[in-house]
Protein backbone atom coordinates (compact mmCIF):
# COMPACT_ATOMS: atom_id res chain seq x y z
CA UNK A 1 0.00 0.00 0.00
CA UNK A 2 1.52 3.45 -1.10
CA UNK A 3 0.72 6.23 1.26
CA UNK A 4 1.01 9.71 -0.51
CA UNK A 5 4.05 12.27 1.38
CA UNK A 6 4.62 15.93 0.26
CA UNK A 7 7.61 17.48 -0.51
CA UNK A 8 7.38 21.03 1.12
CA UNK A 9 9.77 23.62 0.09
CA UNK A 10 10.38 27.45 1.57
CA UNK A 11 12.62 30.46 1.19
CA UNK A 12 12.84 33.72 0.75
CA UNK A 13 13.84 35.38 -2.56
CA UNK A 14 17.50 36.48 -2.43
CA UNK A 15 17.48 40.40 -3.26
CA UNK A 16 17.21 41.67 -7.23
CA UNK A 17 15.92 37.80 -8.31
CA UNK A 18 12.07 38.58 -7.55
CA UNK A 19 11.06 38.42 -11.36
CA UNK A 20 13.84 35.43 -11.74
CA UNK A 21 12.15 33.36 -8.74
CA UNK A 22 8.65 34.29 -9.29
CA UNK A 23 8.81 33.34 -12.91
CA UNK A 24 10.25 29.58 -11.21
CA UNK A 25 7.92 29.20 -9.14
CA UNK A 26 5.13 29.92 -11.72
CA UNK A 27 6.31 28.39 -14.32
CA UNK A 28 9.26 25.71 -14.27
CA UNK A 29 9.27 24.41 -10.76
CA UNK A 30 5.67 23.41 -11.71
CA UNK A 31 5.80 21.76 -14.97
CA UNK A 32 9.77 19.92 -14.30
CA UNK A 33 7.32 18.20 -10.62
CA UNK A 34 4.79 17.71 -13.34
CA UNK A 35 7.03 15.88 -15.91
CA UNK A 36 8.48 14.01 -13.03
CA UNK A 37 5.08 12.43 -11.56
CA UNK A 38 4.39 15.19 -8.72
CA UNK A 39 1.25 17.10 -7.93
CA UNK A 40 1.20 20.49 -6.98
CA UNK A 41 -0.53 21.05 -3.86
CA UNK A 42 0.75 24.31 -2.62
CA UNK A 43 1.94 27.64 -3.85
CA UNK A 44 1.81 30.74 -1.56
CA UNK A 45 3.35 33.76 -1.30
CA UNK A 46 4.03 35.77 2.11
CA UNK A 47 3.92 39.62 1.29
CA UNK A 48 4.18 40.59 4.91
CA UNK A 49 5.12 38.68 8.21
CA UNK A 50 7.66 36.56 9.61
CA UNK A 51 7.13 33.81 8.00
CA UNK A 52 9.15 32.25 4.22
CA UNK A 53 8.25 34.23 1.05
CA UNK A 54 7.65 31.45 -0.79
CA UNK A 55 6.38 28.07 0.44
CA UNK A 56 5.73 25.15 -2.24
CA UNK A 57 4.57 21.38 -1.81
CA UNK A 58 4.06 18.79 -4.13
CA UNK A 59 2.17 15.68 -3.55
CA UNK A 60 3.91 12.34 -4.59
CA UNK A 61 2.41 8.87 -4.69
CA UNK A 62 4.76 7.51 -2.20
CA UNK A 63 7.98 8.23 -0.40
CA UNK A 64 10.34 5.85 -2.43
CA UNK A 65 9.07 7.29 -5.68
CA UNK A 66 9.90 10.88 -3.96
CA UNK A 67 13.42 9.69 -2.53
CA UNK A 68 14.51 8.12 -6.05
CA UNK A 69 13.59 11.72 -7.64
CA UNK A 70 15.99 13.65 -5.20
CA UNK A 71 18.78 11.85 -5.54
CA UNK A 72 17.99 12.05 -9.74
CA UNK A 73 20.11 14.45 -11.65
CA UNK A 74 16.91 16.34 -12.82
CA UNK A 75 16.19 17.18 -9.42
CA UNK A 76 19.69 18.39 -8.73
CA UNK A 77 19.98 20.69 -12.21
CA UNK A 78 16.16 22.14 -10.88
CA UNK A 79 17.48 22.94 -7.64
CA UNK A 80 20.57 24.22 -8.98
CA UNK A 81 18.96 26.64 -10.95
CA UNK A 82 16.49 27.66 -7.83
CA UNK A 83 18.82 28.18 -5.36
CA UNK A 84 20.71 31.47 -6.92
CA UNK A 85 16.94 33.08 -7.09
CA UNK A 86 16.66 31.99 -2.79
CA UNK A 87 18.44 32.75 0.90
CA UNK A 88 17.34 30.21 3.69
CA UNK A 89 15.93 27.63 1.72
CA UNK A 90 15.02 24.43 3.21
CA UNK A 91 12.92 21.15 2.04
CA UNK A 92 10.99 18.42 4.02
CA UNK A 93 9.30 15.55 3.45
CA UNK A 94 6.11 15.03 5.06
CA UNK A 95 2.89 12.60 4.98
CA UNK A 96 0.16 14.13 2.87
CA UNK A 97 -2.71 14.73 4.01
CA UNK A 98 -5.74 17.87 2.95
CA UNK A 99 -5.57 21.08 3.82
CA UNK A 100 -2.79 23.57 4.20
CA UNK A 101 0.70 21.24 5.83
CA UNK A 102 3.84 23.82 7.16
Amino acid sequence: MSIPVKLLMTWDIATGHEEECLAFVAQDLPMAMKQAGFELTDRWFTAYGGWPQIRVGFVSPDLTELERFLTSDPWLRLREKLLPYTHDYHQKVILARGGFQF
